[in-house]
């Protein structure tokens, strides 16, 4: 048999004692701090599993509290600018419902003719909205406005436009022409035309021609309209190149030729033409052409660059710049992640709602009532001529009452039937504004319905981390209680057992 000596007695006893006040230290520690662990020593597993959880609960907050929030805000400017830009629309079309009327008055077309003017200088106000700073219809560039501010210092900077067109860009306008001295010389023209995006063209730096889907081209003519006479503008108008085109500066306009376009129409079934134009004189309200084309800015302060909306290629020194054959402007989606590899597109592109078309639309309704109100006083002028001429002149000045005459119906039906189609065209605008209101719709439900789920996450995850890392303070607590009744019981044991020696027993 083993010797057990005193000594051996008392380690062992020591070490019991010591085993004893380490799980009752323990054990306080949970009851201090709630958990069960101090350090991960104590539980690999439990330490790994709060880890994971801690990661995945940082995760879900980031999306509720922020990611989530952010989306939301930025959904309801969005949304907030589309409603206003709709009610600018009503607006537009209760104007022309009552400008198509046979019954309105001078005046009555004169408070037309001003209201429309206000409302284009409001039209594309909203797309400046911004969210945090951020301008919530531009892309990327979400520190630029959609348009041009007054406050802009480059308002004189010059860009080199790459605009695209197809089929529906070619159309039929009535033009019509006077000769006060013959009413037979008062006619109305069909002449073909395409409208640039925007007006007043820089006349320096002549484009020279539009090229078609197909390879084939349309020369093109600069023709200045600016001090002209009325009869030079008209033959302007109705005498483009039989297969090329005119350029009007002053209104953006392509007058082409009946062959130019016979031949236009028949390539841009096969694809877009393009035309490239300079501009460099802007007005506070005009669309900024990078939003919208693949455009190079000449000059201003600073230069903007525009490469990541279009598609690159290498100029062989090693810089990306817009692939030539692919032209084309991209929309650039802003996505915030909202859940576990879940994206949600926030943003609605300018090119979908605030186009140049309805700026251009609201022009020619402009010119056209201008013209009306310009042919009425010249009928109210030969009226008073007549009324003053001598019986000698009275001939005369009558044929002059009857080609203004003539005129102010032409002109007057030619805007009223304008004022007619462009009802169904703002019609068609206001619905294309309202689907990207249900869009946006669309998206808020989705994401109040994501909301809700990572809200239950973030508690599922928060009852997981508390059951892995929280210690049960009751059960704790007992243990303790034990732990400690078992630590006296061994300091006594201890006692009396070291009371005892080999001296006693002899």
């Amino acid at each position: 048999m083993m010797r057990i000596t005193n000594g051996m007695m008392t380690s062992n006893t020591k070490n019991n004692i010591n085993i004893n006040k380490l799980n009752e230290d323990r054990l306080n520690t949970q009851i201090a701090t709630g958990q069960v662990i101090s350090r991960p020593s104590e539980d690999p597993v439990v330490a790994i599993r709060a880890l994971r959880l801690n990661t995945n609960l940082s995760q879900l907050t980031q999306y509720y509290k922020k990611n989530i929030p952010d989306a939301e805000a930025w959904l309801n400017v969005t949304e907030t600018a589309l409603k206003q830009t709709n009610q600018i629309f009503t607006n537009i079309k209760g104007n022309l419902t009552t400008g198509a009327s046979d019954d309105n008055t001078p005046n009555d077309r004169q408070k037309i003719l001003e209201s429309l003017k206000g409302l284009r200088a409001e039209l594309y106000s909203s797309g400046n909205a911004d969210y945090a700073e951020r301008t919530v219809f531009t892309g990327y560039r979400t520190g630029e406005s959609l348009t041009f501010l007054a406050t802009d210092t480059d308002l004189n900077s010059e860009y080199m436009i790459h605009e695209t067109f197809d089929a529906k860009a070619l159309e039929t306008f009535n033009y019509i022409t006077s000769d006060l001295d013959d009413e037979t010389e008062v006619t109305q023209n069909e002449i073909n035309r395409i409208r640039l995006s925007y007006d007043n063209i820089m006349s320096s730096g002549t484009p020279t021609n539009i090229t078609l889907a197909d390879g084939s081209t349309i020369p093109v003519t600069m023709k200045s309209i600016s001090g002209e006479t009325q009869a030079t503008i008209d033959s302007i108008y109705t005498g483009a190149p039989d297969n090329g085109a005119y350029l009007i500066p002053e209104t953006g306009e392509l007058i082409l030729g009946k062959t130019a376009a016979a031949n236009y129409a028949n390539a841009a079934t096969a694809g877009q033409a393009t035309f490239e134009y300079t501009k460099n004189q802007w007005n506070s309200g005009d669309l900024r052409p990078e939003h919208y084309f693949a455009c190079t800015q000449k000059t201003g302060t600073p230069l903007k660059t525009t490469y990541f909306n279009y598609d690159l290629m290498d100029d062989g020194t090693g810089k990306m710049v817009p692939d030539p054959t692919k032209p084309n402007f991209k929309n650039q989606n802003m996505e915030i992640e909202i859940s576990f590899n879940q994206k949600i597109t926030i943003n609605t592109h300018a090119n979908e709602v605030y186009t140049h078309d309805i700026g251009r639309d609201i022009d020619d309704l402009l010119r056209v009532t201008q013209d009306v109100v310009d042919a009425e006083e010249k009928v109210t002028a030969a009226e008073k001529k007549l009324a003053a001429a001598s019986d000698a002149d009275k001939a005369t000045v009558q044929k002059e009452l009857d080609a203004a005459n003539k005129e102010f119906s032409l002109k007057k039906a030619r805007m009223q039937k304008m004022f007619s189609e462009g009802l169904d065209r703002f019609d068609a605008y206001a619905d294309r504004n309202n689907v990207a209101i249900a869009n946006i719709g669309s998206m808020q439900s989705r994401l109040s319905i994501t909301k809700e789920r990572v809200a239950d996450q973030l508690q599922s995850f928060k009852e997981l981390a508390d059951k892995n890392i929280n210690a049960e303070l009751t059960e704790s607590s007992i243990d303790f209680s034990n732990a400690k009744l078992a630590l006296e019981a061994a300091q006594l044991a201890a006692g009396k057992i070291s009371q005892q020696t080999l001296l006693n027993y002899l």
